[in-house]
C-alpha cells in the first residue's frame, strides 16, 4: 500500500485501522491519480467511498485558490455526511477545506461557506445546482468531477440538472462509481466523458463499506 499512496497519508490510513486497500481500491486509485477518466462498477461494501476520499486527498494535497478543486455528487445528505468525515479522518493531515452543500442546513449558511473559500464540495444534485445559480459555487477550476452511487444520482428528474454542473468546468477529469450499469450512465459517459477506462469488480465482500 505504501508504493500506491503519499507518505502521510498511508500513515493516516493506517492509523484508522486501515491496513490493507480493496481490491477496488487497488485498482481504481492508481489509476485516478493518473488523471484519467474511470467508470467503476461495483457492488455495495468494495470500497468505492474510501477510493473516491484517498484519490481526491492524492491529487489535491493542499489547501491552493478559494475556488473549489474537487465536486462530489452523492444520492443524499447521509451519504455527503459520511463522505465528509472520512475526509476529516484521512485528510488530518492536510489543510484541505472541504464543504458540504446538501439539505442538513440553510441555503444561506452553505452558500457562504463555499464562496468564501472551499477544496472539496460534497452535495447533492439539487443543492449544488441551487448554489450554483446563486454564484456562490465557482466550477472553472474543478479538477475532479466524482459522482458516487451514480445510478441514483443520474435519475431521470437529476440527469440534466448533474450535466449542467458537468458542463461548468473548463477541462475537468470525470469519476464514476455506480453498483450497476444504467442507460443514463452509459448515456452520461458519451456526452460528457473522454475516453475512460471502465473497471467491473464482481465480487461481493462480506465486511462493509
Amino acid at each position: 500500500m505504501d508504493k500506491m499512496l503519499d507518505k502521510k497519508l498511508a500513515e493516516v490510513l493506517k492509523k484508522n485501522e486501515v491496513a490493507e486497500l480493496s481490491e477496488l481500491e487497488s485498482i481504481c486509485i492508481p489509476k485516478i491519480k493518473s488523471g484519467r477518466d474511470l467508470l467503476c462498477i461495483a457492488g455495495e461494501g468494495c470500497g468505492k467511498t474510501t477510493a473516491i476520499v484517498v484519490s481526491v486527498l492524492q491529487r489535491l494535497k493542499n489547501s491552493l485558490n478559494d475556488t473549489p478543486r474537487a465536486v462530489i455528487i452523492v444520492p443524499d445528505t447521509d451519504t455527503a455526511i459520511e463522505m465528509k468525515n472520512d475526509f476529516l479522518r484521512f485528510g488530518s493531515y492536510t489543510d484541505l477545506r472541504v464543504h458540504l452543500a446538501c439539505e442538513n442546513e440553510k441555503i444561506d449558511i452553505q452558500k457562504d461557506r463555499i464562496y468564501m473559500g472551499s477544496d472539496v464540495v460534497i452535495g447533492t444534485t439539487k443543492r449544488l445546482n441551487q448554489i450554483y445559480s446563486l454564484y456562490a459555487l465557482d466550477l472553472s477550476g474543478i479538477k475532479l468531477f466524482v459522482i458516487d452511487d451514480a445510478e441514483e444520482v443520474l435519475k431521470n428528474m437529476n440527469y440534466s440538472q448533474v450535466i449542467r454542473l458537468a458542463n461548468g468546468p473548463a477541462k475537468s477529469q470525470f469519476i464514476l462509481f455506480a453498483n450497476r450499469l444504467t442507460d443514463l450512465i452509459e448515456r452520461f459517459s458519451e456526452e460528457v466523458m473522454a475516453i475512460q477506462e471502465i473497471v467491473e469488480i464482481n465480487d461481493e465482500p462480506s465486511d462493509e463499506e
